[in-house]
């Protein structure tokens, strides 16, 4: 029988020793350091200056001092001296110097390697794990280090209709989650409640298009090229900016030829001399709205910034050439007059016997009844020497109601009228003098102010 123990080699009491106490003594000594190791070093040569009962020392490769010739052992410092113990592959112990446990290999203190923790049950980590949930940690931040250049942490699922995802939660009920849920696709959805959810963003995985279902607010700016990335960009399926093409903005883009046939629908402006082409009026600052595209006919409507006038035109693919300009007669161009017929129009007084009317654009005449049927106008201008000037009233016959004389004093700028009853003697000439009648007007039209046809 051997004399020792097989693992911790303590000493065995032999029959009919003498003095059993001292083996006893000797093997319960060496069980107290070993049971629970604790090492206060590993791999140290030089035994400490100052032990203290009970301290226990890894001995490195090449001790010195009181340790010669014990490498590699255990220095266990009892009863004011130094014993040494063999330690077997297998023993662990604690490391008090870097608080961390460390395995005898048989040549080496080491820390466990992961095989040690594989295929366990779970682990918590300031908290207890259970069934599902294997890792827990509670903490107030967690830190995942890469070991050399990168970090992923990965989620993998059993099948496409199954979970992976990362739940976010407020006392345990589910508010955020965002991962594959029940299909290959990634959202991004929350709750209020825990109980209904609703999907703020969601990414096709076939193509990784981006889907809203709920809406989207922006607050800041769009930018890149899912917008228009200049004012006339015909780019498809961009975003238009606001003011580009002219809307929404201050200013429209300026076109160099108005006669140009690829412009896009749009609104631009035109300015003298930057702009050329055919241009309905002398006047070539003006803006312009373009309909429709070269690969077909399409239509023009310009306005210039010095008349009322509208203008249009037609591009015909089949001739390849524009139509003439065609203007757009309005209440600021035309005026109806006494008779009910559409007339051109620059300034127009309508002279009636209780006053003046200024259809059109401000004369600013001073109106004055002088006497049965004579009336004088002040501050005008002489009459239109182009186009029509005065249109007197008629009944349903076309017979004048009034016979009209018209007396210009340009020193003072003033108009007299004197209206009196048709006579009709070969031709019509002036009778009894006779107010305008009620209801009816003199149209008098008038150059001060004339704009220059197209």
């Amino acid at each position: 029988m051997s004399e020792t123990s097989p693992r911790l080699s303590l000493p065995y009491i032999a029959p009919a020793q003498a003095q059993k106490h001292v083996t006893h003594n000797e093997a319960l000594q060496q069980l107290d350091v070993l049971a629970q190791l604790t090492l206060e070093g590993v791999d140290q040569n030089t035994p400490p200056a100052n032990p203290q009962e009970g301290q226990i020392w890894s001995v490195g490769t090449s001790p010195g001092q009181e340790w010669t010739g014990q490498p590699e052992t255990l220095a266990v410092y009892v009863n004011g001296a130094w014993m040494f113990v063999a330690p077997l592959a297998g023993w662990q112990a604690t490391d008090l110097s870097d608080a961390s446990i460390k395995i005898w290999s048989g040549s080496a203190w080491e820390k466990p390697t992961i095989s040690a923790l594989q295929g366990i049950d779970g682990i918590g980590v300031n908290a207890s794990y259970d069934a599902v949930n294997r890792l827990v940690v509670a903490s107030d931040a967690s830190l995942f280090d890469n070991d050399g250049t990168g970090h992923q942490i990965k989620v993998n699922k059993a099948a496409v209709t199954d979970t992976a995802s990362l739940l976010f939660q407020t006392a345990f009920s589910g508010r955020a989650e965002m991962g594959t849920a029940g299909s290959d696709g990634f959202s991004v959805k929350v709750s209020a409640d825990g109980a209904t959810w609703n999907t703020g963003l969601s990414f096709a995985a076939a193509t990784g298009q981006a889907i809203a279902p709920n809406g989207l607010e922006v607050s800041g700016t769009i930018s890149g090229t899912a917008v228009t990335q200049s004012a006339t960009d015909t780019t498809a399926g961009r975003l238009m900016k606001v003011g580009d093409f002219g809307t929404g903005g201050t200013t429209a883009p300026l076109i160099t030829d108005i006669n140009a046939t690829d412009l896009p629908f749009g609104q631009y402006r035109t300015t003298d001399p930057q702009t050329v082409g055919t241009f309905p009026t002398s006047v070539e600052w003006g803006h312009m709205i373009n309909f429709g595209s070269s690969s077909s006919d399409f239509v023009q409507l310009f306005a210039n910034v010095l008349d009322d006038k509208l203008y249009m035109r037609r591009y015909r693919a089949a001739s390849g050439g524009f139509q003439t300009w065609r203007t757009f007669w309005n209440t600021a161009n035309t005026t109806v007059d006494a008779n009910g017929f559409i007339r051109s129009a620059s300034p127009i007084v309508q002279v009636s016997d209780r006053g003046v009317e200024e259809p059109v654009e401000p004369v600013n005449a001073v109106f004055v009844k002088q006497g049965l049927g004579h009336y004088s106008l002040g501050n005008v201008g002489p009459l239109a020497s182009t186009g029509w000037s005065v249109e007197i009233p008629r009944d349903i016959n076309g017979n004048r109601q009034v016979y009209v004389d018209l007396d210009y004093d340009a020193a003072n700028e003033t108009l007299t009228i004197r209206t009196s009853t048709p006579v009709w003697d070969e031709h019509w000439q002036a009778g009894a003098p006779c107010d305008i009648p009620e209801g009816r007007w003199i149209d008098l039209r008038f150059a001060s102010a004339e704009t220059p046809e197209a």
